[in-house]
């Protein structure tokens, strides 16, 4: 093993990652928007509940609090410039459907757009954002879930062939895709403690 060094308390943030990457819509009025985000997580199986971290200078930021809804779309390795390029653009400028070459398409229950091309959307309404330091973290209620059946069952498939297609976010640029299968199995807790 390598010696270790110090680093700042943000960098904690960094040996977090990597994180899956999600493009968000969001709307107000007729004012649809996407998203990439690195920070989101499961916080309750029941009620479904996720949350997200934004900045308070996002303009999906304002659509969300105004709308009170959002969707997480799960994209793909094909879709890694339109990923990097809804993180760079502002909505309040470009129409980032349009300039990422991304296809909106009906949700189950929100209208907001979901992204076609992404292969899971969970729609969310919002029940509560709350603010940390420097960003804030919208609370969602999942209120409808696709996903492409040969990917997603009760969990993501990995296909051997093929690996893992989602992205993660390594920071700045730099994202990875695929992944390796790791099966560990435990039938149970007399078993894993007899392993110890």
């Amino acid at each position: 093993m390598s010696p270790k060094r110090d680093y700042e308390p943000r960098d904690a943030l960094r040996l977090l990652e990597p994180s899956p990457v999600a493009l968000v819509t969001s709307q107000f009025r007729s004012q649809p928007n996407v998203l990439t985000v690195a920070w989101l997580m499961p916080l309750s199986f029941s009620p479904a509940q996720l949350a997200i971290a934004l900045h308070p200078d996002r303009f999906s930021h304002e659509l969300i609090s105004r709308s009170e809804t959002f969707i997480v779309n799960i994209p793909t390795a094909e879709q890694l410039r339109a990923i990097h390029l809804c993180g760079l653009l502002s909505g309040r400028d470009h129409d980032k459907f349009a300039a990422a070459s991304l296809t909106p398409a009906d949700a189950r229950e929100l209208d907001i757009p979901i992204i076609e091309e992404c292969v899971g959307h969970i729609e969310c309404g919002l029940i509560e954002r709350v603010r940390f330091g420097d960003h804030d973290l919208f609370i969602g209620q999942v209120l409808a879930v696709t996903a492409e059946e040969t990917l997603f069952h009760d969990r993501w498939e990995v296909v051997e062939a093929e690996g893992f297609p989602l992205v993660h976010h390594l920071g700045s640029e730099a994202y990875v895709s695929g992944a390796k299968l790791y099966r560990v199995r435990v039938a149970s807790e007399e078993e894993a403690e007899a392993a110890t």
